[in-house]
Formats: C-alpha cells, structure tokens, sequence
C-alpha cells in the first residue's frame, strides 16, 4: 500500500460506517507534500517582505539593533498570530490547510506560540536551512514537525476536519498500519 496522505480515509484500509453518522470517525493524519511545502515558502516571503519593512523602516529612528528586534518579532508574529486566531496562515490557506491540536481541536495561543519559536530552530538559514522540519516531517507518522511534536499540533487539509462534510463528525487519531 502506497502512504499517500491525500487518500480518502476508506481506501488507507480503515474501517468507517458506510452512512454518515454524528460519531462517525476519520484517520487524522498529517498533510505533507508539495502543497505544504509550496505554503510554507509562500508564507515564508510573506513574513519576509514584513521583516525588511518593519526593520528598513524603524532602522534610522530608532537604531539598528532595537530595529533588528522588532523586524524579528514581525516575522515570527506573522504566523504566531494567524495560526493562533485563524489556525492558518496565508500560504497555508491558500492550499486548505489548518493547524489543529491532535485531539482536532482548534490550536491554543500556547501551541501555536511553541510552533512559531520553533521555526528559530527549524527554519534558521544558519541552521541548516529548513532540512530540520523537511526530515521531522518526512519521519514522523503524523507528518509532525519538531515545532508541532512539542505543541502537540498537527497539520491537516480543511476537508479533513470535523464539520468538513454535511454531518458533524468525531475526530480520533488512527495510527496507519502497513
């Protein structure tokens, strides 16, 4: 069996009632792949463009170092605050993606601020790059990165969610099996 995330929950060899149901349950597995790779790049410029303007802007007023400090807060505030009042970003909303605490509940301003610090870490052009997320992602089950294994969040395609369908459905974590 091929370990395609975007198969319907059906054909990954899951067990689901056949008529929709108010407890009926979905694999709640994370997204990777292209589109969330092509989001985070997107996000990325996005939080960059913020960056340059926030620093170029403060530079002369108020010193290069302060000026440092609040381009860097833009930055990492750009997915802090969407993530936690949205569960999304722009690039990620432009692919249907949402971040998601793994019981499916919507993210927490905590996880999503342990999310973002974590990109210093993760996605630091200094440190590697974003080979750090790029092989968390790829090894883990849930297609978690090391910001979303310490919240305990997961990335997931909108259709995924409770609610997506015209019945309201239960969110439980299934581990696939091969």
């Amino acid at each position: 069996m091929d370990q395609n995330p975007y198969r319907a929950p059906n054909e990954l060899g899951h067990e689901l009632p056949t008529t929709p149901t108010a407890t009926m349950t979905i694999p709640f597995t994370g997204s990777r792949g292209g589109g969330r790779f092509l989001a985070s790049q997107i996000d990325h410029g996005f939080a960059g463009v913020l960056f340059l303007a926030v620093g170029m802007n403060l530079g002369e007023s108020i010193g290069n170092v302060p000026a440092g400090i609040a381009a860097l807060t833009a930055y990492l505030g750009y997915y802090f605050v969407p993530e936690w009042l949205f569960g999304t970003t722009i690039g990620k909303s432009l692919f249907s993606l949402r971040v998601r605490q793994i019981s499916g509940k919507p993210c927490t301003a905590r996880q999503a601020a342990i999310r973002t610090l974590m990109r210093v870490v993760e996605v630091n052009p200094c440190l590697f790059g974003i080979l750090p997320a790029g092989i968390a992602i790829l090894s883990t089950e849930r297609s978690q990165r090391l910001g979303d294994l310490l919240a305990g969040t997961i990335v997931v395609r909108n259709a995924d969610q409770p609610g997506a369908g015209s019945e309201r459905q239960v969110v439980r974590v299934v581990r696939r099996r091969n």
